[in-house]
């Protein structure tokens, strides 16, 4: 059985989750000092260490990826690769040719796998730092307003359970990031499997992380705000279609529940 050491820079975000909720799953250490050698160490973010031996079984857990943390990979000598999201799989294949490359996806925050109690459609909400809906938010409240339904916005996600409390008071989520950066190919869906765990259907631009993993899946698409809003408006208004994206959401959501995201770690080589 293997034992696993997961390395971290700090405990928010992707560190929390990957090297938090993950290590805890698997009776995993943070931050050993020593004693790591023969286990599968996980360094999350790519950050790697400089103060000891470099081990045999090591990967990097690449969350939001950076130039610094690209370059930290180049100039390790060994050392696997995990993705956290489909089009960051191929990219890295491409970018490093010579190296493997896993793919393990960002697990939802919904470990009971509790329900969007059955009630009417009122509140459209949204959680994440403030590029997650690229749009003024008193426009996007004013137009939900116009076809009777509230908005909220919320920033702090850096405990499991307030995160989950948050989508439990909410009917739809939206998601709106139409500009392109840089970072745009290694970003990942878990907004969508959060919101569907619940069976919460999601209306979000198209982002390519979105797509190739959520297609036919619990989501509905919009170019712009104003397609978002229609499709929004549709949720509301049909009651069938609320139910077919709700049931296809919560379907596709179990894929990335922890009991199957955690497995996936127990099969890299070590």
């Amino acid at each position: 059985m293997n034992n696993f050491s997961f390395f971290r820079f700090h405990r928010g975000g992707g560190n929390m989750i990957r090297a938090g909720q993950i290590s805890n799953y698997l009776d995993g250490r943070i931050n050993p000092e020593s004693g790591f050698e023969n286990d599968v160490c996980i360094y999350v973010l790519g950050m790697y260490r400089t103060d000891g031996p470099e081990v045999q079984y090591a990967y990097y857990d690449v969350m939001d990826c950076q130039p610094i943390f690209l370059n930290r990979m180049l100039q390790r000598t060994r050392g696997d690769i995990i993705a956290v999201s489909l089009t960051q799989h191929d990219l890295f294949r491409e970018m490093f040719p010579t190296r493997k490359v896993y793919f393990i996806p960002q697990h939802h925050c919904n470990f009971y796998r509790e329900k969007r109690p059955d009630r009417p459609i009122t509140t459209v909400g949204c959680i994440g730092d403030i590029s997650s809906v690229q749009y003024d938010h008193n426009e996007v409240a004013r137009m939900l307003s116009d076809i009777g339904l509230k908005w909220k916005f919320k920033t702090e996600f850096m405990r499991r359970r307030r995160v989950v409390e948050f989508y439990k008071d909410i009917d739809i989520q939206i998601s709106f990031r139409p500009q392109k950066t840089e970072n745009m190919l290694h970003k990942n869906p878990l907004k969508l499997s959060n919101a569907g765990s619940f069976g919460i259907p999601t209306v979000s631009f198209p982002e390519p992380a979105y797509v190739a993993e959520w297609k036919g899946g619990g989501c509905l698409w919009g170019e712009k705000m104003q397609d978002i809003m229609s499709q929004v408006k549709r949720l509301k208004d049909d009651p069938v279609l609320y139910k077919e994206i709700s049931t296809r959401a919560m379907i596709k959501a179990e894929k990335y529940h922890i009991d199957n995201i955690a497995p996936l770690y127990k099969s890299l080589p070590g």
